[in-house]
C-alpha cells in the first residue's frame, strides 16, 4: 500500500498473526487514489529544475507536518511572474506525490481557465454520463463533492497563475470539507488568505550558473572576476 497508513484493520480470526484489509475498506481507498495528474500542467522536466531547495523544505515543512490531520492546509507561493513558482509547485508535487492519493493541477488564470480545467480533471473521478448531463457549475459541485468526502482528506490541488483577484474569488472552489491541501501561485499573495512563500530571485551564484549551464547545454559556465557570466 506504498508506506500508507491504513485504517479499520480486521483481525482474521483463523491466523491470529494475520491483518487484512475489509473489502469495503480496501474499496473505498482505491476509489480516491487517483495519484498525480499533472498532464497539462507546464512541467520543463527534472533536469532543468535546479536549486530552491530551501523553499522546498519550507513547504514541506508547512504542508507535510502533522499529514494525517483533518485540517485543510493553503499554501500561497507569491512572487513576481516568471520568477520560478509553477515550477516550485510542480516540483513538490513530483517529490511528494506519494504523500497524497490524488493530486490535480489547475490552470486558475482566468475563471474560463480554470472551467477547462475542471473540465479535464472531471473524467478522472467522475462517470462519463454524469459529465454530459452537468453545467459548469454543477460539474464543480459534484467534484467538490468527492474531494468532500470523509474518507478522502489526502488530495493536493495546486491552482496555478491565480494573478488577478478581481476577477474571481479563488475561495469559491475550495471544497466544501476543510480537508486536503492546496497550493496556489500567485503575483498577489497578499490577497488570498494563507502560509505565505515569498519567492524571490535566485541569489545563489552557483545554482544560477548551473542554471545557464544546464539550459544552454554548455557545461563549462563559470563567472569572470567581474562577476559576469563566462563560458570557459
Amino acid at each position: 500500500m506504498n508506506g500508507r497508513l491504513i485504517p479499520n484493520l480486521e483481525l482474521s480470526s483463523n491466523e491470529p498473526q494475520s491483518y487484512y484489509l475489509s473489502c469495503s475498506t480496501a474499496d473505498s481507498l482505491v476509489d480516491y487514489d487517483r495519484g498525480p495528474n499533472l498532464v497539462d500542467a507546464p512541467d520543463m522536466g527534472d533536469g532543468l529544475f535546479i536549486g530552491r531547495e530551501a523553499e522546498l523544505k519550507q513547504m514541506e515543512a508547512i504542508l507535510l507536518q502533522n499529514s494525517h490531520s483533518l485540517t485543510r492546509k493553503v499554501l500561497i507561493l507569491g512572487g513576481m511572474g516568471g520568477i520560478g513558482k509553477t515550477q516550485l509547485a510542480i516540483t513538490y508535487a513530483k517529490r511528494h506525490h506519494t504523500s497524497y492519493s490524488s493530486i490535480f493541477w489547475l490552470n486558475a488564470t482566468s475563471k474560463s481557465a480554470l472551467t477547462a480545467s475542471l473540465q479535464r480533471l472531471a473524467p478522472q473521478i467522475l462517470p462519463g454520463e454524469t459529465i454530459n448531463q452537468l453545467d459548469d457549475d454543477q460539474l464543480w459541485a459534484q467534484i467538490s463533492l468527492w474531494l468532500s468526502k470523509l474518507e478522502n482528506p489526502r488530495w493536493l490541488l495546486i491552482f496555478d497563475n491565480y494573478d488577478d483577484p478581481n476577477q474571481y474569488q479563488i475561495e469559491q472552489y475550495y471544497p466544501f470539507v476543510a480537508h486536503g491541501s492546496i497550493i496556489i501561485t500567485t503575483r498577489q499573495p497578499d490577497c488570498v488568505n494563507g502560509y505565505q512563500i515569498k519567492v524571490q530571485s535566485m541569489t545563489n551564484n552557483e545554482d544560477s550558473l548551473n542554471i545557464l549551464a544546464t539550459r544552454s547545454g554548455r557545461p563549462n559556465v563559470s563567472s569572470g572576476n567581474d562577476n559576469s557570466l563566462t563560458t570557459m
